[in-house]
């Protein structure tokens, strides 16, 4: 007994200390695993060599959004809204911010969506462990299912709110059993770990994983009702069905403000089952078993690479597949086996576009609303890891490895086989055939090799075999999962300087960003920012962004810079054509990458296809001449010199760039010089170079840049794209021509000379500019209060002070949505809408303070079904048997 219980300790500490392990060099800071510094817009000197993360959502909502809720609840507020993003928004009620979920408080620490992320890995494998040592296998055998877990797919590939929900799965399952046991035996309630397992789940801020997981749940329950009598199948559904409703009730709040918000919410493409015929490239099964064969992470290979990598959710492993098949066919739970076999086969099935899975797996209600063959990868790992565990128990029982075992086995080896045959098409590309195909291929084979070695291995004892094999997939799994963590920065820095500008300048007035500080980042700093990136959204702002502000910006990321149509308008030429329709919104600041702002010039034409660099060596100069002419005129009339360069660059290798960039500017006889340390370009790069003088943009004679590369030895070139058509530019490398090619370069514009100028509020030039981002001013922007006749004294976005010589109507620059109320002298007080966005109330004459205040609608109704789910809770603890953690059975 002591020694099995030394055993279970030791495996269950293995289980708990694993994930912090595996990436202490991202806990020691070797590897920067905060995403702001790949995702923000406000690092410099990151050297991203390729994607350690599929989802940026990583960062948009899930680290900005989440940030945002754990601050709220440590100032001692419930983040139902958020004022920092679009003109305001729900935030609780978007679920993507998990906002009341409690691993969320760890968002507010320095790094700590890695301590999330790690907590997560954590609860996946403990409750996987207590779970099969629950269903009767040994400590070993629970290990290795809870290390294949805790280390899957999902885990490796996404970083977003998708993986908040997994490590609930096993937790609502062992409720399950418990539920199960206590049938058996004949005591009361066992449904307490569904309750809290699904109320997490779903608060966990990703509905769609939470319901795939649960009809994994489902399938497992009925499994599960062999060797019951028909009386005890009653009793043990009817205890499973009350914890699912328990849990729903537990979730009573969360569950009311996302339901209440969806009817005034655009969903995007997950609405009228617009996934149902989706699904993943059959010729990319061989990523399910071999991740890496086809590159890293979203490298590009063919045109359809970044749709897959934008959908898929995962991978298995030769190692956990094996495994898995071998646990598939053997006799113990055996109904169990089946139903998770069969689970994974079907749903793998329709992932991948199966056409009798696909048709099944999306004819079950809301399936097809939702990316499924992205959001399953979870269950699918978990069903495969259970299976693996099994494998283990059963071959440490056996003498030697079954017959039945050799078939499962060689049907994974099968698959595996059919995964790369499939794949023939793809391999045969040049992109394709990598050091990374080969590598995944060596792996793959010293796996399986070793563990086909292990099965044939005449004299080794069960309990080796089993650990071996176990120890096979989980290296694997491990080896697998540190592979994109490599690809986080090694160094870099975060510019907070506009940051800090916009803190104290910006007041209850907005910004509007073209690239740094990405949406949802404003929330992150307590900025307020109109640009938005999320799912759900707000459709009546949807529709006014397209409708009035930007109808080239994709409906749910607007972010001033990806485009619908790369020939349509740009985020700036929309500001430039109705600047007073982001006046209208309160927008006071323009935030742009420096040099790219509204009120500067870039030639135009210039087509966005990139091309291989123009190398610059020691002494080489590349000039680019714009021809006199129309063109050359600056959008604000004010602001008509050139006082700096952008320019797109390049090291050409990992690592800083070295020697001087120099350049020379001139119109006609005016020139201007300026210089750039090449040491701080780091991969490739934007730079702006400040010029000694200005330069007038309209002029009668060319425009003349002269890019010169005075030292350095490493290689160093500028950034090409492809040539726009009859724009009388021409380019030279050391007095010969370059054709089909150009630098894309931006001109930043200031007035001619200081005493010209306005104040900078007024758009004499930029009133803040570092080397990330660029801050100008936006003149006039509508207040966020307004009344006719009073005088106004905001305390906060929530209130103010009014004194009115006559009765008036308050307008509030905050998206009006069920939910709002307004109280003025303390009184409830009626509100209204302005227009097809805002908020108005009446004051009275005289002084008033006004106080607004957002809840989701029947939320009363929520707080009361959390009272009774946590009364039920509490009933379905019951009175069972007493477990030591090191022995739950």
């Amino acid at each position: 007994m002591t020694s099995n219980a030394a055993s279970s300790r030791r495996s269950l500490f293995l289980v708990l200390i694993a994930p912090i392990l595996a990436k202490l060099h991202l806990i020691l800071g070797w590897r920067l695993a905060d995403a702001r510094f790949l995702e923000s817009g406000i690092a410099a000197r990151v050297l991203r060599r390729s994607l350690s993360t599929l989802d940026p959502n990583i960062a948009y909502t899930s680290q900005a959004l989440g940030h945002r809720a754990a601050l709220d609840w440590l100032s001692g507020t419930i983040p139902w809204w958020n004022p920092y993003s679009g003109v305001g928004m729900p935030l609780a009620g978007d679920m993507q911010s998990a906002a009341l979920f409690p691993l969320t408080m760890l968002l507010a620490l320095p790094n700590g969506q890695l301590y999330m992320h790690i907590s997560l890995q954590v609860l996946a494998g403990l409750f996987t462990w207590i779970l099969l040592r629950r269903l009767g296998l040994a400590p070993m055998a629970s290990a290795v299912a809870a290390l294949l877990f805790e280390f899957n797919g999902t885990y490796a590939w996404l970083g977003n709110a998708v993986v908040n929900p997994i490590c609930f799965l096993p937790m609502t399952l062992l409720g399950v059993e418990t539920v199960r046991a206590r049938v058996q035996a004949g005591g009361r309630g066992g449904w307490a770990w569904i309750i809290l397992g699904l109320a997490l789940s779903l608060y966990a801020g990703f509905p769609e994983v939470a319901y795939f997981n649960g009809l994994l749940v489902g399938v497992w329950t009925l499994a599960r009702l062999a060797d019951l009598s028909r009386r005890q199948r009653a009793d043990y559904l009817a205890r499973v069905a009350l914890g699912a409703v328990g849990g729903l009730l537990l979730a009573g709040p969360i569950l009311v403000a996302f339901l209440g918000y969806l009817p005034d919410a655009n969903l995007g493409d997950h609405s009228n089952g617009g996934f149902r015929h989706v699904h993943l490239s059959a010729a990319r099964l061989i990523t399910l078993v071999l991740p890496y064969a086809l590159g890293r992470l979203s490298d590009p290979g063919t045109a359809e690479s970044f749709g897959f990598w934008g959908g898929v959710g995962g991978y298995a492993g030769v190692g956990l597949l094996a495994l898995g098949m071998i646990g598939a066919v053997g006799t113990h739970l055996r109904p169990l086996r089946l139903a998770l076999a069969g689970w994974v086969a079907i749903v793998t099935g329709a992932m991948y576009g199966l056409p009798v899975a696909n048709t099944l797996v999306t004819a079950i209600p809301g399936v097809g609303w939702a990316m499924f063959f992205r959001y399953f990868a979870p269950s699918v790992a978990f069903a495969l890891a259970v299976l693996a565990g099994l494998a283990c128990q059963d071959l440490t029982e056996a003498a030697k490895p079954t017959r039945r075992q050799r078939l499962g086995f060689l049907t994974a080896l099968a698959f595996i086989a059919l995964a790369v045959g499939l794949a023939t098409p793809l391999l045969a590309l040049k992109p394709y055939r990598s050091p990374w195909l080969w590598g995944s291929l060596a792996v793959a084979a010293m796996v399986l090799g070793g563990m086909a070695a292990v099965l044939r291995h005449p004299t080794l004892g069960s309990r080796r075999r089993a650990g071996w094999l176990g120890g096979l997939a989980v290296a694997e799994a491990v080896l697998l999962l540190l592979i994109p963590t490599m690809f986080y920065p090694s160094a870099g820095d975060l510019r907070e300087g506009g940051i800090a500008f916009l803190r104290s300048h910006l007041g209850l007035q907005r910004f509007y960003t073209l690239g740094p500080i990405q949406p949802n980042y404003s929330a992150y700093y307590g900025i307020a920012g109109i640009n938005h990136n999320n799912l759900p959204l707000p459709a009546a702002w949807v529709d006014h962004v397209v409708q009035r502000l930007d109808d080239n910006t994709y409906p749910i990321a607007f972010d001033g810079r990806d485009r619908r149509a790369t020939t349509g308008p740009t985020a700036v030429e929309n500001l430039r054509r109705n600047p007073d329709a982001y006046r209208d919104m309160g927008v006071r600041y323009v935030v742009s990458i420096p040099g790219k702002g509204p009120f500067d010039w870039a030639p135009p034409g210039m087509v966005d296809l990139s091309q291989r660099p123009l190398a610059l060596a020691d002494g080489d100069t590349a000039i680019l001449t714009l021809p006199a002419g129309a063109s050359r005129v600056p959008f604000d009339a004010r602001r008509g010199h050139v006082s700096a360069v952008g320019l797109h660059v390049s090291s050409l290798k990992n690592g800083a760039a070295d020697g001087r960039l120099t350049l020379r500017l001139c119109a006609g006889t005016t020139c201007a010089d300026g210089g750039y340390a090449l040491s701080d370009v780091v991969g490739g790069s934007y730079i702006l170079v400040p010029l000694s003088g200005t330069v007038p943009l309209a002029s009668d004679a060319p425009l003349t840049l002269a890019i010169s590369r005075v030292g350095g030895r490493k290689r160093f070139g500028l950034a090409m794209w492809t040539a726009g058509t009859d724009t009388g530019r021409t380019l030279t490398l050391n007095g010969g021509p370059i054709t089909g090619v150009e630098p894309h370069v931006a001109f930043a514009l200031v007035a001619a000379e200081p005493a010209d100028a306005e104040p900078a509020d007024e758009g004499g030039g930029p009133v803040f500019r570092d080397d990330v981002m660029q801050i100008d001013a936006l003149p006039a922007p509508r207040p966020y209060f307004g009344a006719d006749g009073c005088h106004l004294a905001p305390v906060s976005r929530e209130r103010l002070a009014a004194d009115c010589a006559a009765p008036a109507t308050l307008t509030r620059l905050e998206l009006f949505m069920p939910g709002w109320r307004a109280t003025v002298n303390g009184q409830e007080q009626t509100m209204a809408a302005d227009g097809p966005l805002f908020q108005k109330v009446n004051l009275p004459a005289g002084r008033s303070d006004v106080v607004f205040r957002y809840t989701p609608p029947h939320i009363g109704w929520g707080y009361g079904a959390f009272a009774a789910g946590l009364a039920l809770t509490v009933l379905g603890m019951g009175q069972g048997r007493r477990r030591n953690l090191s022995d739950p059975r």
